[in-house]
């Protein structure tokens, strides 16, 4: 597949809180262990699955003009809701 420079976003970095940094570390954890079969891109790239996962199942969360780290972090949050175990 070829791939354009527009295509690649390169590197991003958020100043998550500490709070914040234990929801995304959980989520990415979560989806990272995913026992889906065959979902090898989930178990490789968890974080790109969890910001696929809202853009399917999210819309109840909004694409407001918050900052990047709070929607990560409440992207997170309802992911983790979703897919852990009670």
């Amino acid at each position: 597949m070829d791939m354009d420079d527009d295509d690649f976003m390169g590197e991003i970095e958020f100043d998550l809180s500490p709070d914040q940094q234990k929801i995304v570390s959980r989520a990415i954890t979560l989806a990272s262990e995913s026992k889906v079969d065959g979902d090898e891109f989930m178990k490789t790239n968890p974080l790109i699955s969890i910001m696929q996962w809202w853009e399917e199942n999210g819309a109840e969360i909004g694409k407001s003009s918050q900052s990047p780290e709070v929607t990560l972090a409440e992207v997170c949050r309802q992911f983790i809701l979703a897919h852990e175990k009670p």
